[in-house]
This record gives structure tokens, C-alpha cells and sequence, in this order.
């Protein structure tokens, strides 16, 4: 099925610009041909990409994740995927209504990393103290502190970090302040049992 696209928002890849002149940026999403999955390029970038060293270990290990056949939960990549960049140190910062899930997480990586984590209501700052209303009828209700995690974790010189249920702006908030990569873990990629093993495939 053809999606409709309006007329004037029509990419035109022969002039590396959408047809309308206060524009100046590529607009892939609305590109009808993608001419660069056989070897066009319609962006203005034309060097200076850097593929080397880490960054590509990094797209090769990450080329071969998405071509090979084996279906594997997103725990079971980042495991990998750390595992063949020489990763040792991975932090969880987690949202602490997702604690089960969380020390799931650790139960798991803990046997192939060093694993830290850190909770988001790390630090105890009170909602009041940050003019946010609080949601529960008590004397103290915790914030939560993406940032406070960030710095816990960068204190612990984590090679990778991963999110577990942060809600938005929490999220981004963590990876602003976080030293290293972060990326999420789905709550639905997650494994049933503690007791899952991961096949690195050496």
C-alpha cells in the first residue's frame, strides 16, 4: 500500500533538498525512492565520516547482530555487543517501580561484567525542595534524579549504561549527563527467568 504524502512535501533526490525553499535539511521520511540503499548519495555529507578504531568495531559487530539469523532478546545483543568491544563495566539506572526487572538485569550480567546500579531515587531529594507537587499525601516524597544517577555511574567508570523504565525526560536527562553510551532495555525484551544464558558465539 502507497502512503500519501502531500505534493509539496515531495523529496526530490536530484537536488538533495525537499521542494520548498526555507528548507535546507535531507528529509529521509519522506523520500519515496531511497536511492541510498543502491549506492546514491543524496546528503551533503561527503567525508569526513569516522568509521575507525572503536567506531568500526562498533558498526561491524552491530552489522553482524542484524544479519544473522539467530532471534535474540535486546538483554542478549548489549551482552554481546559489549562482550566483543571489550566492555567490562555496565551500569543500570533504573526506574525504581521496575526494581524486580532490574535485579533480573543484574542476576544476568552480573556473570560476564562488572555491573552497577543505581536506582532513580538515588540521593532522596524532595519533591517540594524542586517546586514539583507531590503526587502521594505524606511528609517526604522523593524526586527522581536522573542526573544523580549519571554521576554515580560515571564515578564507577561504566563502559555502557543501560535504562531500565526511566520515563521521559528522565531518559534524557541520564544520557546528558552520562560519561558513557546509554541505551534503553525494553521492559518487554527482558527474559523471563534469572537464569537465562547468553551465547556469545566466540
Amino acid at each position: 500500500m502507497e502512503i500519501f504524502i502531500p505534493a509539496k512535501f515531495i523529496y526530490d533526490c536530484s537536488t538533495y533538498r525537499v521542494k520548498d525553499p526555507g528548507r535546507k535539511s535531507v528529509q529521509c521520511a519522506l523520500c519515496r525512492n531511497k536511492e541510498c540503499l543502491i549506492g546514491k548519495n543524496c546528503s551533503v555529507i561527503k567525508s569526513g565520516l569516522d568509521y575507525s578504531g572503536d567506531n568500526l568495531k562498533s558498526i561491524q559487530i552491530s552489522a553482524w547482530l542484524e544479519s544473522d539469523p539467530t532471534k535474540r532478546t535486546k538483554l542478549e545483543e548489549i551482552a554481546i555487543y559489549s562482550k566483543r568491544l571489550g566492555y567490562r563495566k555496565i551500569g543500570i539506572a533504573f526506574c525504581i517501580e521496575h526494581e524486580r526487572e532490574a535485579r533480573l538485569v543484574y542476576d544476568i550480567l552480573s556473570r560476564y561484567f562488572d555491573v552497577f546500579s543505581v536506582c532513580c531515587k538515588v540521593c532522596s531529594i524532595e519533591k517540594e525542595s524542586l517546586d514539583i507537587r507531590k503526587t502521594v499525601e505524606s511528609e517526604f516524597e522523593a524526586v527522581c534524579n536522573p542526573i544523580g544517577q549519571a554521576l554515580l555511574l560515571n564515578d564507577d567508570r561504566t563502559d555502557l549504561n543501560i535504562m531500565l523504565g526511566l520515563k521521559t525526560g528522565y531518559d534524557i536527562l541520564f544520557a546528558k549527563y552520562s560519561e558513557a553510551p546509554s541505551i534503553t532495555l525494553p521492559l518487554l525484551e527482558l527474559p523471563s527467568s534469572g537464569d537465562s544464558e547468553i551465547d556469545f558465539i566466540e
